[in-house]
């Protein structure tokens, strides 16, 4: 949850730091429909495998690219979140976050460019990289932030083995449950509900701005958080959170798509993303 005088100040970070939990789905070859039995063994062979097909494909000289669409509910609050992000890192409900990473020696991340655009391809955020450095900027604002390009390769694979031992882990807990299958591109999906908890009440008098996603005018009884992954890594695919109201409807508030993951030659990367600036 997060409070509008808080918000993460970039879903850029997520994209760049997070890159090696999503972008391995590229990698793995031909999916198979899984057998009910999720067994310990099966998925950390599968983890391993996730992890080493990364380290095989992304050697130096390559890109990683990925995209992604989420929306956050705003609501009848959009007005205030606007007015009170407007010095800071505004984002709209709706945004695409398109990434790239240039991989180097030795695995090391060299180089990354992130860019946020609105529903009509406004610019929202842009991420560069300044030296050793890694700058995320919003240009109605002119608000800024830096922290070290400091990540490889290898952090990748690490983050994507962790994720799917996780996932299985996290199956077969009492909170966690499949609840159904489906299909994404082709693929074989599981569809996972991860949390059923009741409505966190709203901020307590005198706590400036909202809670985003906001449901106040819903009247939700409950939050349900699902996500969708591939059947045979445990890559996801989307994961989104719904409230509930007292007659079982149920309301969509924050929905994340993974659309697109993919290991580029540079030649077909936009002229300038990796310059220097």
């Amino acid at each position: 949850m997060r409070r509008l005088g808080k918000l993460s100040p970039t879903r850029l970070t997520v994209v760049l730091a997070g890159l090696g939990i999503i972008a391995a789905g590229v990698f793995l070859g031909v999916r198979s429909w899984p057998s009910d039995t999720l067994d310990a063994a099966t998925v950390l062979a599968k983890s391993r495998d996730a992890e080493a097909e990364i380290l095989a494909q992304a050697t130096e000289g390559t890109v990683l690219y990925c995209e992604m669409k989420e929306y956050v509910r705003h609501g009848p609050a959009a007005p205030l979140v606007k007015e009170l992000r407007k010095d800071d890192f505004y984002v709209p409900e709706w945004s695409r976050t398109e990434g790239w990473s240039l991989v180097g020696r030795s695995g090391r991340i060299m180089r990354v460019y992130s860019r946020v655009t609105d529903e009509d391809g406004r610019l929202v955020q842009e991420t560069t990289t300044e030296g050793n450095e890694v700058v995320t900027r919003a240009p109605a604002s002119g608000a800024e932030e830096r922290w070290p390009l400091d990540w490889s390769v290898e952090d990748m694979a690490a983050d994507v083995g962790a994720h799917v031992r996780e996932l299985e882990e996290d199956i077969g807990s009492a909170e966690t449950k499949i609840v159904g299958y489906g299909d994404s591109g082709g693929n074989k999906t599981i569809i996972v509900e991860l949390l059923r908890v009741e409505e966190p009440p709203p901020p307590e008098p005198g706590v400036r701005g909202y809670t985003l996603p906001y449901t106040l005018d819903l009247d939700s009884v409950e939050r349900v958080i699902r996500e969708e992954v591939d059947a045979e890594t445990f890559l996801p695919y989307r994961w989104w959170m719904v409230a509930v109201d007292a007659e079982g409807e149920e309301h969509l508030i924050w929905d994340l798509h993974m659309v697109y993951y993919e290991v580029v030659d540079p030649a077909t990367v936009p002229a300038g993303l990796f310059r220097d600036r």
